[in-house]
């Protein structure tokens, strides 16, 4: 059984594992954005810290102003969105659909070039101390100050990194960098909350979590995930571990893009900019999309990846938002009548999922 402190919300009282079976709370942890493995103690565990947590956020009676970061030392995306609706309604209001993407307004969605490029003649041995700590430090320090902190984010989303892919034994020096430059910027923002500089929370957000979510869309779904689960075991046979690596990372990106691309087709009914250059920037964007394909050279794989940094950053941050109205309605304290009794939770939680959306 989980711990029940002072401070746990009147939902630990009735949200207990005994009382349901694993499938509705599997359900209600991939809808908050929740690690949705495990058994029953972990699950409601879980839940429980999430729901925790959100009564001692700060900002929970705040308007959110969310900054979503896609990291990277060469290529970084980042945006700037606040939901049309704020979370006290949502909280108050009946049951929103669990899986549409909240309106919001985009005050800002730019790419970044961390690091200027490489020189011809610089010497190798320069080449690695660009990457050092001392010069990711100002790095880290110049995106903080000039970009992050001035838009005084509520919450300040960075994509969660991972020290190994794919179960290989080696780590490669390109991931240490970017985990470097990961574990900066979380000691720089928090430095500047403890400090009372910047009152804000800093969160990391796991990618694979944000693709899983949402479901293909028509554009995206002879490479989705979905479709890539339904693959006969005799095609996964034959492929190598490299090649599954590549095609999945392709899915991923695709199904993303996919999906942001059924967002923008809404006539700013979901993304709504607010100002000329997120107009400008949401232009560029369709027009990488609709611009027709070339040989593979520099140019293309240069498109290819600012379309990837601009996808994840707002994809995420939109993404999390939907996870934090899910979380404030399912996770609220008035969402008590749906715990006193599993049926209704059963019928609040129906149709919300897709068939293999959780394994």
């Amino acid at each position: 059984m989980p711990n029940i402190t002072a401070q746990s919300s009147i939902l630990a009282c009735l949200l207990t594992p005994s009382k349901f079976k694993s499938a509705p709370l599997k359900q209600l942890a991939f809808l908050c954005g929740v690690k949705s493995s495990g058994n029953k103690d972990e699950l409601v565990e879980r839940l429980i810290a999430v729901a925790d947590a959100r009564q001692a956020d700060p900002n929970k009676n705040r308007d959110l102003r969310v900054m979503s970061i896609d990291l990277g030392i060469r290529n970084l995306g980042f945006s700037f969105q606040l939901p049309v609706a704020s979370s006290r309604v949502i909280e108050r209001s009946p049951p929103p659909d669990f899986r549409q993407p909240p309106p919001v307004y985009l005050r800002a969605w730019q790419r970044r070039e961390l690091l200027r490029p490489e020189g011809s003649e610089t010497a190798a041995a320069l080449q690695s101390e660009r990457f050092s700590p001392a010069s990711l430090a100002v790095v880290a320090d110049r995106l903080v100050r000039q970009d992050i902190v001035p838009l005084k984010p509520t919450h300040v989303l960075i994509e969660r990194q991972r020290w190994r892919s794919a179960g290989a034994a080696g780590v490669q020096e390109w991931t240490l960098r970017v985990n470097t430059l990961e574990a900066m910027l979380h000691a720089s923002l928090r430095t500047l909350r403890e400090i009372g500089a910047w009152h804000g929370e800093i969160l990391s957000v796991a990618p694979d979590r944000v693709t899983q979510f949402w479901p293909p869309t028509p554009e995206a779904s002879e490479d989705s995930p979905a479709n890539t689960k339904r693959r006969s075991a005799k095609s996964e046979m034959e492929e190598t571990g490299s090649k599954k690596k590549t095609k999945a990372k392709l899915h991923s990106k695709k199904h993303k893009i996919g999906v942001l691309r059924s967002w923008l087709a809404e006539d700013e009914r979901i993304i709504e900019p607010t100002n000329q250059d997120t107009k400008e920037a949401v232009m560029r964007f369709r027009d990488l999309l609709t611009r027709p394909r070339r040989s593979k050279g520099v140019g293309e794989d240069l498109e290819s990846r600012k379309l990837d940094d601009l996808t994840d950053c707002l994809v995420q941050g939109i993404t999390w938002l939907r996870w934090e109205q899910n979380r404030a309605f399912l996770l609220g304290n008035k969402a008590r009548v749906y715990y006193e009794e599993p049926k209704k939770l059963d019928e609040l939680l129906a149709g919300s999922l897709l068939d293999n959306d959780i394994e």
